[in-house]
Parts: structure tokens; C-alpha cells; sequence
């Protein structure tokens, strides 16, 4: 069984703010070991319950982060970031997929480092009306694929959300959230095993059949409020989106693939014009 591995920071082990998370702050070294290791536990668990290939996506930011010397060498990496899937890249070539490190939606709780896909840009992004997060969305590309997501991990709080969309995934729980930036951190050793022992229930799950795709009925259409009319307006000018208000945009297709790769390409236009004092 070839599993695919989505690895993101925010839900790292011992991982709690934006100086370990963004590249070349005073932390960030720290942050890309921590994120390795914890990779390592997941491919570790991963290859225990039964996996004949692992691929790890590197999916938080730069897409650069995973130190390859220290990656188990039964695994492959996927690293860069440009990549029609994004954070799923290699889905299509996928039996399981697998949600490392992830973390909440924006706004909607105290989750380690809540945001969706890019940081202070987005207000909110909606998924055919419901408020979503990057693993909703990711979970719907994998859908398309008919590949089930059976493993996660990250904090207390992303585990209760996510169960409102995957609830049968197994959970890797790192730390518990009391602010965006703050969070009662398990030890390494026993956030590793918490990673390591899901993991491994997750393929030996998935050897059963017991894990489904997650799949949206018929079209599928993502929509962003940006902080920035500004954003907005650039965003809209990928064809097919509509500008609904000042500073929401959304795009509709036919099923979740094509809408993310329309919704991919309004979001980094909207980047683009973002303003570093005002957003």
C-alpha cells in the first residue's frame, strides 16, 4: 500500500510560534528538525502497519523545509513549491493519505497557528458555503483521486475540528493549543509515539478497507474573503472567478480538482498584491 505523506509545521511537535516557522527567523532550524523527526515517526508507523512506499510532501511555506540527511531512507520527498496539488501533490500515484503536522482554519478557534494557506491575507475561505480548512480542501482533491485521508496529527483543538469532516482518521495528538502562538507541548518521546502508534493503526485500518474517500456532490466552489480589497481585485482576474464583494472572490468547476487549481490561481494573484503594513 503506497501512502502519501502531507506534511505541514503548525501541528509540529513542540512547535508554538512564527520564529520557528518562517524561514530565517531566529527558530526556524528547530522547527525543520522537529518536523523531520516527526515525519520520521509517522513513516516509521507508517511502514510497521503494513506500507509498501512512502512519498513525504513538504507542504508548509517554501515547501523546502524537511532535512532529507536526517529522512528515513525508506521514504522519497517531494520538496518545492511549484505544484498544481500543492499540499497533496502525489496523491494521484497514492492508496492513503496521511495529514502531518496540520493545524485549524483561521479564525475559528485558538488552534496553534490557525490560517488558511497563506497567513494574514485571509480572512476566510469557504468550501460550497461551509467554512473550511486546508484539510477539508485537501481532503476533497484526495477525494477525486479516490484516495482516503486515515492519519493526522497536530494539536488538541485541529483534532476536534477535523472530526467534524474525517471522523474516523487516526490522531497523532503533539500538544494541546491555549492561543494561536501558545500550547502545552507533549515531550518529544511521547508525542512521537502518540505519531508512530496512529500511524500504524491507520494502515493497518486502511489494509481492512475501513477508511472512505471524502467526496463532494456534484460542482465544488471555493471562495476567499481577503483582508485586502486590493487582493481581491487582483484575484479576480483569473477568468472564471467572480468577484462577489470588495474583498471576496470564489470559483466554481465542475469537481474539486479543477476548483482548486482555478481557486490556487486567484489566491496567489491576491498574494500578489498584498501590502506589508496594511495587508
Amino acid at each position: 500500500m503506497r501512502v502519501l505523506i502531507s506534511a505541514d509545521s503548525e501541528g509540529v511537535t513542540g512547535v508554538t510560534t512564527t520564529t520557528e516557522l518562517m524561514f530565517g527567523r531566529p527558530h526556524y532550524e528547530f522547527m525543520r528538525q522537529m518536523m523531520t523527526d516527526d515525519v520520521n515517526a509517522a513513516v516509521e508507523g507508517a511502514f510497521a502497519g503494513g506500507a509498501t512506499e512512502v512519498v513525504v510532501n513538504d507542504s508548509h511555506w517554501t515547501m523546502t523545509n524537511i532535512l532529507i540527511e536526517r529522512l528515513d531512507p525508506r521514504a522519497d520527498l517531494i520538496k518545492g513549491f511549484h505544484k498544481h496539488l500543492c499540499m497533496v501533490e502525489g496523491v494521484q500515484d497514492a492508496d492513503a493519505v496521511f495529514f502531518l503536522g496540520y493545524h485549524c482554519r483561521t479564525g475559528d478557534s485558538d488552534g496553534v497557528g490557525n490560517e488558511t494557506i497563506l497567513g494574514r491575507e485571509i480572512v476566510e475561505i469557504r468550501m460550497n458555503g461551509v467554512p473550511v480548512g486546508e484539510s477539508e480542501i485537501n481532503a476533497a482533491v484526495c477525494g477525486d483521486f479516490a484516495v482516503p485521508v486515515v492519519f493526522a496529527s497536530g494539536d488538541h483543538l485541529y483534532e476536534r475540528e477535523l472530526r467534524e469532516t474525517l471522523p474516523d482518521v487516526e490522531f497523532g495528538l503533539t500538544k494541546y493549543a491555549l492561543d494561536r502562538w501558545t500550547a502545552r507541548c507533549l515531550s518529544v518521546e511521547r508525542s512521537h509515539a502518540n505519531i508512530r502508534r496512529a500511524a500504524q493503526r491507520a494502515m493497518e485500518r486502511a489494509a481492512r478497507g475501513e477508511f472512505r474517500p471524502y467526496r463532494l456532490d456534484g460542482p465544488a466552489t471555493l471562495s476567499v474573503t481577503f483582508s485586502s480589497t486590493a487582493e481581491a481585485l487582483m484575484a479576480s482576474l483569473v477568468p472564471g472567478s467572480v468577484r462577489e464583494t470588495p474583498r471576496t472572490v470564489s470559483f466554481q468547476a465542475g469537481n474539486a480538482v479543477d476548483a482548486w487549481k482555478g481557486f490556487f490561481a486567484t489566491l496567489l494573484l491576491g498574494w500578489s498584491a498584498t501590502d506589508e503594513v496594511y495587508g
